[in-house]
């Protein structure tokens, strides 16, 4: 595979990212878009989920940006609760579009706080073909205006997740509009150590279905 180092304005603001692509074969792939979990807790494009999400889909035939949110890293800005984030997302997306290596197939996936981004804001929704929701919050998946949406979504979380009890989130899947793929995983917390290699293969699987 191959890793390229990017960065992108968005609102006067300078964001740093890396693209990584498969290295030969029958490009131009599909894109994916990752949002890492909280910049305050030590969150950044380097852990240990959106590294494994990053390159294992390449492995499958995509292409995937992972990026910092503003304040971490060298991206620009001050981290704003989530309020303002979905603007470096936007310009992710962006970049991702244009990248000479992808088709007009594009996803997006968020862990953990980036799932707060990635499911608060809708007008990243139209952005997208298909949406992957790793380890949220009940609070995030409650207040989602994809509830009311029709693109292709999957939630997956572990069943020692302290963010979200699972049997909570029964009712709020039911309330989706079009009802998300949702993948529970056993004795698996928050953090994903030494489970990454259970996640990936799952989110592969969805966005090969909905994106190829």
């Amino acid at each position: 595979m191959r890793q390229s180092a990017v960065s992108f304005k968005t609102e006067g603001l300078t964001f740093e990212g890396v693209v990584t692509q498969p290295d030969e074969g029958t490009g131009p792939w599909p894109g994916v878009v990752i949002c890492h979990p909280h910049p305050l807790h030590g969150g950044s494009m380097d852990n240990n989920v959106v590294l494994a999400l990053a390159l294992g889909l390449v492995e499958d035939g995509f292409v995937t940006l992972r990026f910092n949110f503003r304040g971490v890293g060298s991206s620009e800005g001050e981290h704003t609760k989530g309020e303002m984030e979905y603007q470096e997302a936007l310009g992710a997306l962006d970049l991702i579009k244009a990248w000479p290596d992808t088709n007009d197939r594009i996803g997006l996936v968020g862990y953990s706080f980036g799932t707060s981004v990635v499911a608060g804001h809708s007008n990243l929704h139209s952005e997208v073909e298909a949406i992957a929701l790793v380890s949220p919050s009940f609070k995030t998946v409650e207040g989602t205006p994809l509830k009311q949406s029709k693109i292709p979504t999957l939630i997956t979380t572990g069943d020692r997740d302290r963010l979200v009890d699972s049997e909570q989130l029964d009712a709020e899947l039911a309330s989706f509009e079009q009802a998300p793929q949702f993948k529970l995983f056993d004795g698996v917390d928050h953090f994903w150590y030494g489970q990454e290699a259970r996640l990936v293969p799952e989110v592969s699987r969805f966005f090969t279905e909905q994106l190829k």
